[in-house]
Parts: C-alpha cells; structure tokens; sequence
C-alpha cells in the first residue's frame, strides 16, 4: 500500500531521531550532548475516504490536512454530468478539479 496522499502528494520523509543524555544548563547542568543519531520515518496522516458521487462509490486516500479540498471539490461537482462514467474517470475529474 503506497503511502502517498492522491490529492497534495505529501509522501514519508526521512529525519533524524536524535538521542541525549546529561542535564540542560537552564536546569543547572553542564548541558544536554548528543549521544546518537539514527534515521526514522515520518509518515503522512492518511485516510481512506469514500465519496459517493452520481450513483458511484470512488475512494481517494487523502492527507487529513487536505481533506477539506476534497469536500468542497465535491460540492463544485455537483452541477456536472457524470451519469454513465466509470469510477476511474469520475475519480480522475475529482482530482483535476482539486488540483
């Protein structure tokens, strides 16, 4: 399952978790050093949305700080003419509208 959002394509990125020991001067210590640095994963907030549109049930994952865009796109669709088109291309115009 790709981890990637189908509408702002905000995806995992790499940063550092970093590890310390000792006191904060702010504390009366002599300071915080840093004692290791190892790779980690920040994922997305995704979620599996299902909208339905014209008789047709179409899932998009979706990053949850866009997920607004998604509902007002949805809103705009409601005037267009979808009837006899399939859930890809009704999907594929949901996303040429967000975007």
């Amino acid at each position: 399952m790709s981890r990637i959002c189908e509408v702002s394509g905000k995806r995992p990125v790499v940063a550092n978790r970093i590890t310390r020991r000792g006191k904060a001067k702010r504390e009366g210590g002599v300071g915080k050093k840093t004692t290791g640095i190892s790779k980690r994963r920040q994922l997305p907030n995704l979620r599996k949305v299902r909208l339905k549109i014209a008789g047709k049930t179409v899932t998009l994952k979706v990053a949850m700080s866009h997920l607004d865009k998604v509902y007002e796109a949805i809103s705009r669709m409601q005037g267009m003419k979808l009837e006899g088109l399939s859930e890809r291309e009704i999907k594929a115009r949901l996303l040429k509208l967000i975007r």
